[in-house]
């Protein structure tokens, strides 16, 4: 090749890459910021903000190549876009290096809140009896290891009757106060709470005899009397994105990057797939303004936690989130997480907020129990 030729194909390469640098940055940005936008006005806007966590990894890559190049013009255009990212760069990837050194004082008024999706206790799951019960066991284990003062369930549905599984005689001896409500929202608690009754949950979209929610919205209030205090804790399980197993299979395939031949298959399995997607966060939106109304209502203090189906940075979390909770991640966390593991769908859909005289001082995401999600466990101190 011809040196002229040479030179014309690297100038080429590197405008090209700069091009693709900037589009990038741009993207970045915009992923940033789309869960400000209402699902209904954008189909785009919601699967961005699904998709920012691994639109910052790679926009992050990017800037740190163009560093060892030297090329710090160009690394400066990424740099920028994650400056301007950063509020929602910090609640994917919160940078909380050092622990909190607890006082005397804070030392005796800490408690813990669990929250878990536990997949109906895998009890229903598998033919052998013993094999179930054995991975029920194993999530009831992780449970009484925790002794959390509150532990919030989700999904908890069994195949037998909640009270009279062999691995819950441990549990009920460490939690006096307990529910098992509607599609199994179950509270365990070590103080004693009153259920909170509101006609729009009740009554509403998110009743259980409601046939429009199709058991997949399911929103429950307990005011919990932490010792000096009441701390009105919801428990959530927000919209299903009601993927079938092909929906999943066909992800699975478009991640490991394999090709089918029928076209018209993949298009359509494609355009099935992200209307799922999009009626899942419509409904997250819809739902969300409904419990925002319902905590404006609320005294001060309110934990909010559970299986939310979304991500942060979504519309849902924060149209939650509002201008006065803390997500307790973000407080005390330390790096990106994922809470649910299934099918490559790896994700942070399960959060823990909070607000009022609080304050979370640790927080945790285990890998334990047999569930497709994995657990929330947070300490909380009172700052007064």
């Amino acid at each position: 090749m011809k040196p002229e030729k040479k030179s014309y194909l690297r100038h080429a390469l590197k405008v090209g890459a700069i091009v693709l640098t900037m589009v990038l940055s741009a993207l970045t940005v915009y992923a940033a910021y789309s869960g400000t936008i209402h699902p209904q006005r954008s189909l785009i806007a919601p699967m961005a903000a699904l998709a920012f966590p691994f639109i910052l990894a790679l926009e992050v890559a990017t800037g740190l190549v163009w560093l060892i190049a030297r090329r710090w013009r160009c690394s400066l255009i990424v740099w920028v876009a994650v400056l301007i990212a950063w509020p929602s760069v910090r609640v994917v990837s919160p940078l909380n290096v050092f622990p909190h050194a607890y006082t005397p004082a804070e030392d005796s008024t800490k408690f813990k809140v669990l929250t878990f999706n536990v997949e109906n206790f895998k009890v229903a799951y598998y033919a052998d009896k013993k094999r179930s019960l054995k991975a029920g066991e194993a999530t009831a284990r992780y449970i009484m290891e925790q002794d959390a003062d509150v532990v919030l369930l989700q999904e908890a549905s069994l195949s037998a009757d909640f009270n009279n599984l062999p691995f819950m005689d441990s549990i009920k001896k460490v939690y006096p106060y307990r529910d098992h409500g509607y599609h199994d929202q179950v509270i365990l608690s070590k103080h004693p709470y009153e259920a909170v009754v509101d006609d729009s949950i009740k009554n509403g979209f998110a009743s259980p005899d409601d046939p429009l929610n199709n058991y997949h919205f399911f929103a429950r209030a307990f005011d919990v009397q932490i010792p000096g205090h009441k701390v009105r804790i919801f428990n959530l399980h927000l919209h299903s994105l009601l993927l079938s197993n092909d929906d999943r299979q066909f992800y699975v395939d478009l991640t490991k990057l394999k090709q089918k031949n029928d076209t018209e298959a993949t298009k359509k399995a494609g355009k099935t797939l992200l209307a799922k997607i999009n009626e899942a966060f419509c409904h997250h939106a819809q739902e969300a303004t409904l419990l925002r109304r319902i905590i404006n209502q609320s005294d001060a203090n309110v934990i909010v936690c559970g299986d939310f189906n979304d991500v942060p940075t979504s519309y849902a979390y924060r149209t939650i989130m509002g201008h006065d909770m803390t997500d307790a991640w973000v407080k005390c966390g330390f790096g990106p997480t994922v809470t649910y593991h299934m099918s490559r769908l790896f994700f942070k859909i399960d959060h823990i907020l909070y607000r009022g005289d609080m304050e979370a001082t640790e927080i945790h995401r285990h890998k334990a129990g047999e569930s497709d999600h994995y657990p929330l466990v947070a300490t909380f101190v009172w700052k007064r």
